[in-house]
């Protein structure tokens, strides 16, 4: 459209070239015929005093004699020459003769031309003096006036005759001009500019410098020329400009590995030159996707900073394009999670070799800046298509399938402890897609609080009075019971613990406050996940649950496994000292199975150790680490509970070693709600419940 455009500009760049030239004409010409016109005045006016000049004589005398007839003649030569009308008069005023010439009607423009030539009647007034000759005595006296008028219509006639001849000349000229000038225009800047409007329609959107613009000739000095240099000049930069948009838009701006958008789309180019491949017998049809995932990058990122964190990456990227082939692709996903595709694989042998590759490069990373690091990674490893052993999944998988299938396989390398490569399998999207379906269900029953909470009694080992109960959560999803082994840690990835135990926390509030008004007090300890006790309102949420059902505090026990509190412990200090501070029992779950420091259990608000069912099932066998932690416990005078007892020899032998309290299918299992409340009365009215105090 950028042609059609300048032509149209030079058509008007035309007509503006000879409207200009007719301006600059006609302003000339008008200036020519003021000139003309008084030069026409002045013409007219001596062409009359000329005549004047030359009928003094006879006019005096006739006036001198008073003779009218010689006066009459010597008017009628007047009036044949130039004057319209001629007339003597007497030195008193007396009229001695007067001639006229006949008037003619007269066109509208001789009668405009008159009034541009003569603005008032131009009369030529003469004094006849005494001749010198006359009869009389010369005294040279005034004898008579002459009086002729100036004969308008003829000049008039000749002016128009003259603006006639000069406006047709004119117009000829002004139109020569302007084309002339039109010509001009057009050879030195409409057809450069045509030139210059053809050379961008040229130019390619994707490479705009591939066709830079030609100077016109002989404009390599001038403004023109001048224009396309800086155009060309931006072309580059626009090029530059472009350049780096496309890498910005397909490279991580940290490693200048491929982004998620150019994995994407080379490896839809691999998986179509597979599938076109796939009839190949050497297998080099097939392509690997390897998800790259390091281990514990983030303790890197906390403990050096995020600084030493980049430059680690650059480094692992650095590596994984040195292991593999220039026909490869390597990509960083996003965090410390990277992809590589490597095309026409032989087999899955192949694909594991470079994948031990990489991780032997990995792990010799040893040094970032002036840290020492022991880094590793799981790789899950997606191979397209599968071999022929009845795991080929149905269809063709996209890109975005392959990548998902390689990740399922890195999460089950990371699950086996990191720092291996395992390889996808139909069973690992199986598990994906349960996942998924328990996820959107778990969603589904947090919203309309699809839950139940069982409880699980507590008694006094030595008495075998009741002592209080834990509250355990149930699901049940499309007829089925769910595990909470199953849906907990699912919550706990996606954050819906959040709201679970806070629903969990106002039940058993609940719960306490009604069996204490019914029947007796009687504690309910709960569970709080690593999520609830990072939370900086848990501590809150605990004090108004308490408040809204007016639960006596020393009722509510949170039991905290101790791998979630010596995880950070200082971090959770302040929560569980404010929820001390609340007369809130805390307990420490599955005591044994972490790394607790000595120096920080004494700093611990702790009232409870909870033994490790693991432990309770190697007694009386092997009672070290039970009989320990009893010991511990009376030391630091914390309270212990044995859970997980499930036979008579077990309870015998840690009544006899001190443990305070048991809880296991040995006493009883979860049990409803209604039913642990008929545990309570029955307890309380055979005084079988152990009281407890704040």
């Amino acid at each position: 459209m950028a042609i059609p455009v300048l032509r149209s500009l030079t058509l008007k760049q035309a007509i503006h070239a000879v409207l200009a030239a007719f301006v600059i004409g006609l302003t000339i010409t008008a200036a020519e015929f003021a000139w003309t016109a008084s030069r026409e005045r002045t013409v007219a006016l001596a062409q009359v005093a000329d005549a004047v000049a030359l009928v003094e004589g006879p006019a005096a005398s006739a006036a001198w004699l008073i003779d009218a007839e010689l006066a009459g003649q010597v008017l009628r030569g007047m009036v044949r020459a130039n004057a319209a009308w001629a007339e003597i008069r007497l030195g008193d005023g007396t009229l001695l003769a007067r001639r006229e010439r006949p008037a003619r009607p007269a066109s509208l423009l001789e009668r405009a031309a008159t009034a541009l030539l003569f603005i008032d009647r131009p009369v030529v007034t003469h004094d006849l003096m005494t001749p010198a000759n006359g009869p009389r005595a010369a005294d040279g006296s005034r004898i008579g006036t002459l009086i002729v008028g100036i004969d308008t219509g003829r000049a008039a006639s000749g002016f128009l005759a003259y603006v006639s001849a000069a406006l047709l000349a004119g117009t000829l000229r002004n139109l020569l001009i302007g084309l002339a000038m039109a010509a001009v225009f057009h050879r030195l800047l409409t057809r450069p500019l045509l030139q210059i409007g053809r050379a961008v329609a040229r130019i390619d959107p994707e490479k705009p410098y591939g066709q830079p613009l030609a100077v016109p000739r002989g404009h390599a000095d001038d403004e023109l020329g001048f224009v396309i240099a800086r155009f060309n000049h931006t072309l580059t930069l626009l090029e530059r400009e472009h350049d780096e948009l496309r890498r910005l838009a397909t490279r991580c701006p940290l490693t200048g590995l491929a982004n998620r958008a150019l994995l994407l789309d080379r490896l839809d180019h691999a998986i179509e030159l597979a599938n076109r491949a796939r009839g190949d017998r050497t297998g080099a049809g097939r392509l690997a996707v390897l998800y790259v995932d390091l281990d514990r990058f983030k303790r890197v990122n906390d403990s050096l900073g995020h600084g030493v964190g980049d430059l680690l990456l650059c480094r692992v990227a650095e590596r994984l394009g040195a292991n593999v082939r220039r026909c490869d692709t390597v990509g960083r996903l996003g965090g410390d999670e990277f992809l590589v595709v490597l095309e026409r694989v032989a087999d899955r042998d192949e694909a594991a070799m470079v994948a031990q590759r990489l991780l032997d490069g990995l792990s010799s990373l040893r040094e970032v800046g002036e840290h020492r690091v022991h880094l590793t990674a799981s790789i899950g490893i997606a191979v397209h298509p599968l071999p022929g052993n009845g795991e080929r999944p149905e269809g063709v998988p996209d890109s975005t399938g392959l990548m998902r299938m390689a990740d399922s396989a890195m999460q089950a390398a990371k699950t086996a402890g990191g720092d291996r490569f395992v390889f996808y399998t139909r069973d690992m999207t199986d598990r994906a897609e349960t996942r998924l379906r328990l996820e959107s269900g778990l969603r589904e029953a947090v919203a309309a609080r699809a839950f139940e909470l069982v409880y699980q009694p507590k008694i006094e080992a030595a008495g075998g009075r009741l002592t209080g109960f834990e509250a355990l959560i149930r699901w049940r999803h499309e007829g089925t019971a769910i595990s909470p082994a199953d849906f907990i840690p699912v919550a706990e990835d996606t954050g819906l613990i959040i709201e679970i135990g806070r629903w969990v926390l106002e039940e058993a509030c609940r719960t306490a406050t009604r069996w204490a008004l019914d029947h007796g007090p009687v504690p309910v300890a709960v569970n709080v996940s690593a999520r609830q006790l990072a939370d900086p309102g848990f501590a809150r949420l605990v004090e108004q649950m308490l408040q809204r059902h007016g639960t006596p505090p020393h009722l509510l026990e949170l039991e905290i496994t101790e791998t979630v509190i010596m995880k950070d412990v200082r971090h959770h200090l302040p929560t569980l000292n404010r929820l001390r501070a609340l007369g809130v029992r805390i307990a420490i779950d599955d005591f044994g199975t972490g790394y607790s420091s000595l120096a920080y259990l004494r700093q611990l608000p702790v009232d409870v150790l909870k033994i490790d069912r693991s432990f309770v099932n190697d007694l009386p066998h092997a009672p070290d680490i039970a009989s320990t932690v009893i010991a511990l416990a009376q030391r630091l005078l914390l309270s212990t509970v044995a859970e997980g007892v499930e036979t008579a020899e077990q309870r015998h032998w840690l009544a006899e070693a001190g443990c305070d309290c048991l809880q296991g299918f040995l006493i009883s299992r979860p049990l409803a709600a209604d039913a642990a409340e008929a545990m309570v009365m029955t307890a309380f009215a055979r005084d079988e419940a152990l009281p407890m105090t704040a």
